[in-house]
């Protein structure tokens, strides 16, 4: 399977974010499928069934939550990827832990997989990007605005 896979341009793509190594790569690539078929980085979040929801009636709204939805097989590889970048940022630091910390210190009283959900929305979104301008991960250009 690593041998078929490495001939994919996505797996050299995915394989320059930091903390995401082949096995993790392909395994994302084998559970989204081809991410170009996708219109938006929202309708990957909601294949996966990260998209949240929100109940309303009259002037009560609950607290938001995702659906749950999509296939728990990528929703797993996605969580075990982000715990690994988070893991790999002590010696390669990248923006995704970065807003974790933020988030982490701001929202004290979440717990770390509903902000480790955040993180996986994000890494969503930057996956469709990359994989749709073909360019591999720079963390120099996404540094945080100071």
């Amino acid at each position: 399977m690593a041998k078929i896979g490495t001939s994919l341009p996505e797996v050299a793509i995915l394989m320059t974010i930091p903390g995401i190594a082949l096995k993790s790569t392909l395994c994302i690539i084998a559970e989204l499928g081809d991410i170009r078929r996708s219109h938006s980085a929202n309708a990957i979040n909601a294949y996966i069934g990260v998209d949240l929801t929100t109940y309303q009636s009259g002037d009560y709204t609950a607290e938001q939550h995702i659906r749950k939805r999509g296939n728990p097989l990528a929703r797993k590889v996605l969580y075990r990827t982000v715990i690994n970048i988070i893991s790999a940022s002590s010696y390669r630091p990248t923006r995704f832990n970065d807003f974790y910390q933020m988030k982490k210190q701001s929202f004290q009283s979440k717990g770390t997989k509903k902000i480790a959900v955040t993180v996986m929305s994000r890494l969503n979104r930057t996956i469709f990007h990359l994989v749709l301008n073909n360019e591999g991960y720079e963390p120099t250009v996404s540094q945080p605005r100071q």
